[in-house]
């Protein structure tokens, strides 16, 4: 096995830090992801990694080895860090000593033409949140997550964590119009459903829905836009017969997603 040991300059260390943040990640087209689990699920679902950074004692350890054996296979460079430059790069306060760095990907709208049910984060802001939801839209089967600006980016290093590695699973697709993408879809004979504290009840409108179908949710604070509202045809509600006053939206939208896609069937 062909390690590439690296002293970082300082220009290069600087780049990488600099995928932290969206404007880094925009301006170099890359981001980076961290922890062994969660590069493992990149590499394990063909996800366009360029290069493994691991430091000196994850190098030497099995996992360190079975990461860099399927990096290699991937043609992706495995190079050793001192355990400071994996500090100064990392996001989390304590690194698990592997990084890497991967090309952004951009899904294409047609991706969510089809059957099954699409999950819309409209200026859903909190990472962790963006994070869970990809998940839970993951295990419920959704086709794609599809999302416009002023949310959470899907390479923010909180959201890739809170997914878990259910990014590599399923879609997920940028746009900069998302009214205009969710009228794209309600044209094309998509039912579009937004999450409202007056909505419907979820459990009996699920029912009606048809073989396609998008389950918007709005931003923590606001709810939906008003652009995006105006491309919603019904809107629906977890009925809380609790003293909760209402749930957060990565529950909801969990809840949501698992009645929605019950009814559809998931994937198809």
């Amino acid at each position: 096995m062909v390690y590439h040991p690296l002293m970082l300059s300082r220009a290069r260390r600087k780049l990488l830090v600099s995928l932290g943040r969206r404007e880094g990640r925009t301006r170099e087209d890359l981001y980076l992801l961290e922890g062994p689990r969660c590069i493992a699920e990149a590499l394990k679902f063909g996800a366009p990694v360029r290069e493994l950074l691991l430091t000196h004692a994850l190098a030497d350890a099995a996992i360190g080895r079975n990461l860099a054996q399927a990096a290699e296979r991937a043609d992706a460079t495995v190079i050793t860090i001192s355990e400071n430059d994996c500090r100064l790069i990392a996001d989390t306060r304590t690194p698990q000593g592997a990084l890497a760095v991967l090309a952004r990907s951009a899904s294409g709208v047609e991706l969510l033409h089809g059957e099954g049910v699409i999950l819309a984060l409209d200026q859903v802001a909190d990472p962790g949140n963006v994070g869970t939801l990809i998940r839970s839209a993951d295990a419920f089967g959704c086709r794609a997550v599809v999302t416009g600006s002023g949310s959470a980016d899907f390479e923010n290093q909180k959201v890739l964590r809170a997914a878990m590695g259910s990014n590599f699973h399923l879609p997920l697709v940028t746009v900069t119009d998302l009214a205009a993408t969710l009228w794209d879809l309600s044209n094309a004979g998509s039912d579009i459903f937004a999450a409202t504290l007056s909505g419907a009840d979820a459990y009996q409108t699920a029912e009606s829905a048809g073989p396609r179908s998008c389950l918007v949710l709005g931003n923590e604070a606001r709810g939906v836009s008003p652009e995006v509202a105006g491309a919603v045809s019904r809107e629906v509600t977890v009925p809380c017969p609790g003293r909760a006053e209402s749930l957060n939206v990565a529950m909801a939208g969990t809840v949501l997603l698992s009645i929605f896609t019950r009814r559809s069937g998931g994937v198809s």
